[in-house]
């Protein structure tokens, strides 16, 4: 029997139901035996010697009985190495994939697979376990690459399969699938993505904490998959209209009984969902890359999880597990003052008498005196931020709206950092932090210009759900006579914007990744209906243009909303009128695409931060809406077009 008639029978032989039936069962069986063998061999963590001893309330020095911020950490930490020892996580995992395994098997691939993994296996497992740094590193793209273009072509065959009844429009989806395997500009995309997943767990400083690694490890992939996922949305969606158009294909599907709304949303409903498989796949390759990731040692581990020197957990591996792969609720203090409190009317106005003493004839327009307004609230800001040893020796901050987090009684991460000295690394300050029920917490030893965090109790939020805190400029204590003084640090120290925040966990980071695939999802489908819209009444390389366009309006929609308050209109000159219409106009636009950037799923998977399903709910229904709208303008339009005569100019 020659090679290719071999190659036909076990092709026969594996999409026959009885093959699909002894593998499904043999799948099943060797579920149940890793579920058994991994909730019989699982331990719970000896965790009662780090806690033993440790008495769950303490006196601080006024006296006052306060939470153990010791024993808050040490039962934070002994939930984390709980969750890390417990055998649902590996069972979840080997269901997806045995899940997967099936879904190939009743797509009749079951042994080609197989085989194509077998192979694969021989080669690069040996490279990555008992090569070098780089073979090893080869080792793992070549595994990498070939699961995730596996997955892709699975995910494609099933929606092939799903789209085949004859309906017009889910037989042009169905053709767009096929149109985007065919462009060669879709298959460079497409591996593009597969490898550069691939590649960035190896390229990342092994010598960083591991906090950071994951961390950008998230914001590259999950941004880098966003941005070209989208290129070849856009690409690709103008390109399926376009060209059909100026190839007259157009013709062949016009002339059947498809009417213009069927073509337009079949089009459309093709591109979004290869981009929605692309997605799948970056997303999958993500999380289980963030996956292999967490399970390295982190700075000053001896093995993932195991603390040298006999410690509970080091720092890094804490803030990666509380902070990063989580999905936390922040907060930053309210400031006690508005930009347009009668304060700063009286400051304004002593500030234009100044200036009309050097300049008789000083005038300022509404817009001037706006900026003038802003530039004394900064400068307020700055002041109220900056602690003085000398005068003050503290600042008041108060967080508000923690009703949830003392309803959860979740442990809070206070995470803070100070600026002083221009922040030189041989410095140390010693700052104290006061709550309001009396409770004194002294933190020695802070390093400048970086971020420290330490858990605190959710008792410390009174009845009203506020955190009012007090923050000293160096260590508060009792003297001989039993009276508390300040030893105050050398010089003043700054809070940055971004340098107080207060965190609790309201969710699991697997959950947040789903919601966040969802938007990125979404926000793909909207990018692909503008470019079908653009290529319904322009050329490819116009209607490019002008989506990627569009596009980069809704991308830097937050940027532009933050720079808009500097921006200085004049109405009294003819400069000054065009930038006053240049203000009012990108106001109006990027407004227009607020919803569209405020969800930042990409920086809220690197940060940890909860997108919830109510912020997921109203970004949904917003961008469906900007889809709809361009939806009937595009079959609109497209009902208009004289395709007999059109020349694809």
């Amino acid at each position: 029997m020659s090679l290719s008639n071999r190659i036909s029978a076990i092709d026969r032989y594996q999409r026959g139901r009885t093959f699909k039936i002894a593998a499904t069962v043999v799948v099943l069986l060797g579920l149940l035996t890793y579920a058994g063998f991994s909730i019989v061999s699982s331990t719970t963590a000896e965790n009662a010697d780090w806690v033993s001893d440790i008495p769950e309330m303490l006196e601080d020095q006024n006296g006052n009985l306060i939470p153990n911020p010791i024993a808050q950490r040490n039962e934070q930490l002994r939930s984390i190495l709980d969750v890390s020892q417990s055998p649902i996580n590996g069972v979840i995992s080997v269901s997806l994939i045995m899940g997967f395994l099936i879904i190939i098997i009743w797509l009749g691939l079951g042994l080609t697979y197989v085989g194509t993994i077998t192979l694969v296996a021989l080669i690069g497992w040996p490279l990555y376990s008992l090569g070098g740094p780089g073979w090893s590193g080869l080792g793992f793209v070549i595994i990498g690459v070939t699961l995730l273009m596996l997955t892709f072509t699975v995910l494609l065959r099933g929606l092939r399969l799903a789209l085949s009844n004859a309906h017009p429009i889910t037989t042009i989806a169905r053709n767009v699938l096929a149109e985007a395997i065919r462009m060669k500009i879709s298959l460079v995309f497409i591996l593009l993505l597969a490898v550069m997943l691939s590649i960035m767990p190896i390229m990342l400083d092994a010598d960083q904490p591991l906090r950071y690694r994951v961390q950008g490890f998230l914001q590259w992939s999950t941004g880098m998959s966003f941005w070209l996922i989208a290129l070849l949305v856009v690409f690709f969606s103008a390109a399926t209209v376009s060209y059909e158009q100026r190839e007259k294909v157009i013709w062949q599907t016009m002339t059947k009984p498809v009417a213009a709304w069927q073509y337009i949303l079949g089009k459309w409903l093709g591109v979004t969902l290869l981009a929605g498989m692309l997605l799948a796949v970056a997303g999958l390759g993500t999380f289980q890359f963030t996956e292999y990731l967490r399970s390295q040692k982190a700075l000053g581990e001896v093995a993932p999880y195991q603390a040298s020197e006999g410690r509970m957990m080091t720092e890094d591996r804490m803030i990666l597990e509380t902070q990063v792969l989580s999905a936390r609720k922040s907060l930053n203090p309210v400031l006690p003052f508005h930009p347009m409190d009668a304060e700063f009317d009286a400051a304004l106005e002593a500030e234009i008498a100044q200036e009309r003493q050097l300049q008789t004839d000083f005038n300022p327009t509404p817009s001037m005196k706006a900026g003038m307004r802003m530039k004394l609230y900064e400068e307020a800001v700055s002041d109220y931020r900056s602690i003085d040893p000398r005068y003050e020796g503290y600042a008041t901050f108060s967080f508000t709206g923690l009703e949830e987090a003392k309803r959860l009684g979740q442990p809070l991460t206070l995470r803070y950092k100070i600026n002083a000295e221009g922040n030189r690394p041989d410095i140390f300050y010693a700052v104290t932090f006061v709550f309001e029920s009396g409770a004194i917490f002294p933190r020695k030893q802070t390093g400048l210009g970086f971020s420290h965090t330490f858990t605190i109790d959710s008792a410390l939020i009174n009845n009203q759900g506020e955190l009012n805190m007090q923050i000293y400029n160096g260590e508060l204590g009792l003297d001989r006579n039993d009276n508390f003084s300040l030893r105050p640090n050398p010089g003043t120290m700054t809070i940055p914007p971004d340098g107080l925040e207060v965190s609790y966990q309201v969710g699991s980071y697997a959950g947040n990744f789903v919601r966040i695939m969802t938007v990125l999802w979404i926000k793909l489908a909207l990018i692909a209906m503008i470019s079908v819209w653009a290529a319904s009444f322009a050329s490819f390389p116009v209607a490019c243009l002008m989506s990627i366009a569009v596009f980069l309006i809704g991308e830097s929609a937050g940027f532009v909303q933050s720079a808009l308050p500097a921006w200085q209109m004049d109405t009294e000159s003819v400069v000054g009128v065009f930038r006053t219409l240049i203000y009012h106009f990108a106001d109006t636009v990027s407004g227009f695409f607020s919803i569209y950037h405020e969800l930042k799923p990409t920086q809220r998977i690197a940060d940890g931060r909860l997108l919830g399903w109510g912020q997921v709910s109203s970004g949904v229904l917003v961008l469906s809406l900007a889809t709809g709208v361009f939806y009937f303008f595009s079959v609109y339009i497209f009902r208009k077009r004289q395709l007999a005569i059109y020349s694809g100019q």
